[in-house]
């Protein structure tokens, strides 16, 4: 019996769409998407603890545990299917482009085809339905040089992983400090306006850096240095007001 088409994302709205598409048409392909983000945290080796403790200690985040063991789970099912794989693979997404790197170093020689376009997390069920004959194999010189990224990648082990000029490179932990403090005021907001501001930036610039996790972590260490003044529960963004300092102000 042929197995039926396995589509993976490296994202889990975009899967969430495709698989609604595809039923839609009354297709028996399935779908699998990956919740992890390897743009951020440490990569040097496939340590899930090591990277639990990362995402506890500087992101604030104690529940990664569920998030790598899907991982895993995501890993085993897809590297296992005996069926065709295509992997839709976002250019203008940093946590899309890391974690196809981060699957393609698991996946051995494996053969895939791959589709390739603007971020697939904003698409529609019709666009998506409109990208299945764009899949290409993935040929042996792409292969090998996205694997010499990754290991690159791996050898810098930085905080951040971001795109720049269409590639993903190291960043360090505090790359998006200068963005977010370009979105505080002299009157108190809330973290999460200025969380929310700095996505916007992003879509503005369709380049799809980070997500709020990593945004309102970045902001709770500043203001925890007093380059903020806040106010409020500092582990929530919902529930915690940010400013200029008053000195900063008056200097401005």
């Amino acid at each position: 019996m042929t197995q039926p088409h396995l589509h993976v994302f490296f994202g889990c709205s975009a899967a969430g769409t495709c698989k609604h598409a595809l039923e839609s048409i009354g297709s028996g392909d399935s779908v699998i998407g990956l919740t992890d983000s390897f743009s951020f945290g440490p990569i040097a080796d496939d340590d899930a603890e090591t990277r639990q403790k990362w995402v506890e200690q500087e992101l604030g985040y104690s529940g990664w545990d569920d998030i790598t063991d899907q991982s895993a789970e995501f890993l085993a099912r897809s590297l296992s299917h005996q069926g065709g794989i295509t992997l839709w693979v976002s250019r203008n997404v940093a946590s899309d482009q890391a974690n196809f790197l981060w699957w393609l170093s698991h996946a051995e020689d494996r053969e895939v085809s791959i589709v390739e376009a603007s971020c697939f997390g904003i698409l529609g069920e019709a666009e998506m339905l409109d990208l299945l004959d764009r899949a290409i194999p993935l040929s042996n010189e792409r292969r090998s040089s996205c694997l010499t990224q990754w290991r690159k990648l791996q050898a810098e082990n930085a905080p951040l992983r971001v795109i720049e000029a269409g590639k993903l490179v190291s960043a360090p932990a505090s790359y998006f400090d200068a963005q977010l403090l370009g979105h505080a005021t002299a009157h108190w907001q809330k973290m999460a306006m200025i969380v929310g501001r700095t996505l916007s930036d992003f879509s503005d610039a369709e380049v799809y850096q980070t997500g709020d996790l990593v945004l309102g972590a970045r902001l709770a260490d500043l203001a925890e240095k007093g380059v903020l003044e806040w106010r409020g529960d500092l582990s929530s963004m919902r529930h915690c007001e940010l400013r200029l300092p008053q000195d900063r102000q008056a200097g401005a």
